[in-house]
């Protein structure tokens, strides 16, 4: 079995929808819940906690989906938080529905975004079958 970095000098490093992957490793970039609207309306860029956390998942579901994995492929996740106080709760009512059983390993920190409207960054490592 090769190790990443001769995964990577082989050509095993390659772009991949909304991140990296390496072999059967995918690396996610941090993705927020940016609506659709918002390219052209900054101020609809909104949403609470919990939409841009179901929108988030949703997005990185269907980068998964595009390379031929799952979310029952993921192996951890990091979560930012604007306010991971009183945010938190709301985020994991969402987070549990896309993660029912055997959830992967999770860091979740509170951060100060450049914005006020984003709610909640979210980056993930899953296994890519193949």
């Amino acid at each position: 079995m090769a190790t990443m970095a001769e995964a990577a000098s082989t050509g095993g490093r390659s772009r991949a929808p909304g991140g990296i992957r390496v072999g059967n490793l995918y690396f996610s970039s941090g993705l927020t819940g940016v609506r659709p609207e918002a390219r052209k309306d900054p101020l609809a860029f909104g949403g609470d906690i919990k939409e841009q956390t179901e929108r988030t998942l949703n997005q990185h579901k269907e980068n998964l989906e595009k390379m031929g994995s799952s979310l029952e492929n993921v192996i951890k996740v990091t979560v930012f938080l604007a306010d991971v106080k009183t945010e938190k709760n709301a985020m994991n009512e969402v987070y549990a529905k896309f993660f029912p059983k055997d959830a992967p390993s999770r860091s979740a920190f509170g951060v100060e975004f450049p914005d006020v409207a984003t709610r909640v960054e979210i980056e993930l490592v899953a296994w890519v079958p193949g």
